[in-house]
């Protein structure tokens, strides 16, 4: 068995977004979060929870910092416990959270705000399978077709009620390192200040139209110099 890691586990992942596979005989991914991980990674069976999972990790790592990407995330509750995959940019990929039974990219502090449960970190390990080792760091994936919608949608929202806010929030951030959005901005949605923003940052590299609405050309030129890879 091939183990995935890093950027294709975290592919695998965000493919159960739009195209679940659950486990068969399911319809689909409720309940299944351990399953789901080690999915992820291509790992076979071996704890029945992911509290126990976490308990039989050899690699752990506490809460300090932001784990990176690709490494199983965990939390425990006196019972089955929960885990995730981090996306490496504060984000993970999760089962039930925001959907029952689906999968979707929320903020590792989501989880524990909405949830209550106690957050532990995150592990080289998953089942007993090393998944990770310290190395090149590998970069957070923007989806084009995400942030082109909640540029055109946001507007018309309530604010904080924004679409795909974990993947705005990665290019708020490299809005704000590029010095074109001040911070008290930089929350997930994509309203009138950031098409603003990325207005002068396309005005700056490419071809007009300069409407504000991520481009694959300028979103990747953002993401080379402020370390994410776009994906459609």
């Amino acid at each position: 068995m091939a183990i995935r890691m890093g950027q294709a586990a975290i592919d695998f992942a965000k493919g159960q977004v739009t195209n679940p596979t659950p486990p068969p005989g399911q319809s689909d991914w409720f309940g299944w979060c351990l399953v789901f991980v080690r999915r992820c990674f291509n790992v076979g069976p071996k704890f029945g929870s992911a509290e126990k999972g976490y308990y039989g990790t050899d690699f752990k790592h506490g809460t300090a910092g932001t784990p990176p990407l690709g490494v199983p995330v965990w939390w425990t509750n006196g019972g089955d416990g929960h885990i995730a995959i981090s996306a490496g940019d504060g984000n993970c990929y999760s089962t039930d959270i925001k959907r029952r039974g689906k999968v979707d990219k929320v903020a590792i502090s989501f989880i524990t705000r909405t949830w209550g449960q106690t957050y532990r970190g995150w592990s080289e390990d998953v089942n007993g399978v090393r998944i990770w080792r310290p190395g090149a760091p590998q970069l957070p994936s923007v989806d084009l077709s995400n942030v082109q919608e909640a540029a055109r949608k946001d507007q018309f929202r309530p604010q904080g009620q924004g679409l795909h806010e974990s993947d705005v929030l990665i290019v708020e951030k490299a809005l704000r390192s590029q010095g074109l959005k001040p911070p008290q901005f930089v929350d997930g949605y994509a309203g009138t200040e950031f098409r603003k923003a990325y207005a002068i940052f396309q005005k700056a590299t490419v071809r007009p139209p300069w409407d504000g609405i991520p481009d694959a050309e300028s979103l990747s030129r953002l993401g080379k110099r402020r370390g994410f890879r776009v994906v459609s």
